[in-house]
């Protein structure tokens, strides 16, 4: 199945070789942004509850505020992110993706983090 970035495409590929059941955008959480209702499709379902978005970049305040809004209201989903790389810096900042997930409270890791992916597999639900 065709995914919306070559990095979902190598999440995906990965998920494949360690034979792991998931869902591709099958969840989908409605948030408040003040005024406004939105949606947000994550990108991936793990079977032991945990979501994962997979980023080549955090392109703009709008779209980091969106994923804190979501962890602000949803405070016991257990969002992860999988990026492209997280030296990278985020738009419009001068800090990394990795600085960013850290300063918000988000477990994250690079595409190439192999054994970190395997680590939230085998999580307990």
């Amino acid at each position: 199945m065709r995914r919306r970035s070559k990095l979902e495409e190598n999440f995906e590929y990965l998920l494949n070789d360690l034979k792991v059941q998931y869902e591709y955008e099958k969840t989908k959480l409605t948030y408040i942004v003040p005024e406004s209702t939105h949606t947000y499709l994550i990108d991936w379902s793990l079977p032991n509850n945990i979501f994962v978005e997979t980023k080549g970049y955090l392109s703009d305040h709008q779209e980091r505020t969106k994923y804190l809004l979501i962890k602000q209201q949803y405070p016991n989903l257990d969002l992860r992110f999988v990026f492209g790389d997280s030296n990278k810096l985020c738009g419009g900042m001068k800090i990394t993706h990795a600085q960013w997930a850290i300063k918000n409270g988000f477990k994250y890791c690079s595409i190439k983090d192999y054994e970190i992916i395997k680590e939230w597999l085998n999580e307990s639900l």
